[in-house]
């Protein structure tokens, strides 16, 4: 987001347009699977949210919004979240560039102060509001920030992106290796130690793959830009296809046939969540994000090149 927007900060009409880009960038795609969740849920209500027992509040789930049971598309609670920070964003949009930074770390600061002073609650709304989770995306906002910072100074040494990655991958391992992941409970709350060993992990990484690209001057693979392009699909779908792909494989009597078994179905059902994932980013994704191209006003160009660094 930084990234994207960062000539379009304190511009009016940017906000809106933030917005509008960012509904469609979440909700029509979400939609198409959560009406086909739903179409299960009411013909085979025992197929969908078994650890829930079907317990999911419809509107919530359609809207995505914040509620003390699981969303019917079970991976869409971290959505929320995103919409929250989306939110938040929105607001800081309209301040002047040099106060990103700023408006940031105090955001970051009131999760810390309500993580340690106001005790966790069932209240969805304050549980979003007040979230660990936040933290996570704050640092890669930050870390945005830094890249374009560094970048536009001539002394970049090839030695900074591994550094900063292997800060990253120390961080993650700390977190991984010890009990800072595993016992979390990542809908009510994580610990803030979590949070940063693991999102300031990621940030570093992150960082430090920008700045090797930056130094290199060379594009990412096109596998993995593939898989970037289809990775929302991919994160909608990925539940629902290694379901199915499961039930069909029980039923043809493989289930309990060996390691080498296994080994295929896990092949097969890659393989299947790749080639769904692909299918609905062109039929789905793709076309709704063409719509939302030809309805959002961008910034005038004689402002964008007034504002670029």
């Amino acid at each position: 987001m930084i990234i994207a927007f960062r000539n379009k900060f304190g511009f009016r009409g940017e906000t809106l347009n933030f917005l509008k880009g960012r509904f469609f960038r979440i909700y029509p795609t979400y939609w198409v699977y959560f009406f086909a969740v739903l179409l299960v849920f009411t013909i085979k209500p025992e197929m969908v949210n078994n650890s829930q027992n079907g317990d999911s509040n419809l509107l919530s789930s359609f809207l995505l919004l914040p509620e003390e049971s699981a969303p019917l598309v079970m991976v869409a609670w971290s959505l929320t979240h995103e919409l929250w920070f989306y939110l938040v964003f929105a607001l800081i949009l309209q301040l002047q560039i040099k106060y990103v930074s700023v408006s940031l770390m105090a955001w970051l600061l009131a999760i810390v102060f309500a993580s340690f002073f106001i005790p966790a609650t069932g209240a969805p709304y304050l549980r979003i509001i007040t979230h660990e989770f936040s933290i996570e995306f704050i640092l890669g906002a930050l870390a945005a920030i830094a890249y374009l910072k560094v970048v536009h100074r001539p002394a970049l040494k090839k030695l900074l992106p591994v550094l900063l990655a292997a800060s990253g991958i120390t961080s993650l391992l700390y977190a991984f290796l010890g009990e800072t992941v595993g016992s979390a409970d990542v809908i009510q709350a994580i610990s803030l130690e979590r949070a940063f060993l693991v999102g300031g992990g990621y940030a570093l990484l992150l960082l430090a793959c920008a700045l090797q690209e930056f130094i290199s001057r060379k594009r990412a693979p096109r596998m993995l830009a593939f898989f970037g392009d289809i990775s929302y699909s991919m994160y909608l779908s990925h539940i629902l296809t290694l379901s199915v792909c499961g039930r069909v494989w029980s039923m043809l009597g493989y289930a309990s046939a060996g390691t080498w078994s296994a080994v295929l179905f896990w092949t097969l059902s890659y393989s299947a969540v790749i080639l769904v994932s692909f299918i609905s980013y062109q039929l789905i994704e793709r076309r709704v994000m063409q719509f939302a191209h030809r309805i959002i006003k961008p910034l005038p160009v004689s402002l964008e090149k007034a504002t670029t660094p």
